[in-house]
């Protein structure tokens, strides 16, 4: 009779622990915070654009995964047909953890970027450079809605 007792506390425990661990996860996934930037870049100023980003911003932005401030790898897209409107060249996502995680990532940019590149000065320089052959740029933070 004990063993019968034990075996369904168990079957129940491992139950509650299963729908309270999915219900976190869940609640996680809903903190997540979706950066989308988009980037309008003349065809002349294409490959340079790729050349700043796959050089300098995605080694870091790697980094920044390693210290989990971001969930997932930093993404780079073109269109492969492109739409009237919103015409855009490039698009960069990134999925920090939670709005701290965009805090943390404020304070630290710096720090982390001249450990990887110290003669540059900086997270701003490679970003102003980009800047500098961006015709239009523009983010959208969105967040993803659990479907369960």
């Amino acid at each position: 009779m004990k063993i019968k007792t034990y075996i369904t506390a168990l079957i129940i425990l491992f139950t509650f622990c299963f729908f309270v661990n999915n219900s976190i996860a869940l609640e996680d996934r809903y903190k997540i915070v979706i950066e989308e930037s988009f980037y309008v870049v003349k065809e002349e100023n294409k490959e340079q654009f790729l050349n700043i980003y796959k050089s300098r911003l995605f080694p870091f932005w790697q980094i920044m995964k390693e210290k989990g401030i971001i969930v997932d790898d930093y993404r780079l897209y073109s269109q492969r047909i492109h739409t009237l409107e919103p015409l855009w060249t490039f698009k960069t996502v990134v999925k920090f953890k939670n709005y701290q995680s965009i805090d943390k990532w404020l304070e630290t940019r710096d720090k982390v970027y001249n450990r990887l590149f110290p003669e540059e000065g900086g997270y701003k320089e490679p970003r102003q450079q980009i800047d500098l052959i961006t015709e239009a740029h523009w983010d959208e933070f969105i967040r993803e809605i659990p479907m369960k």
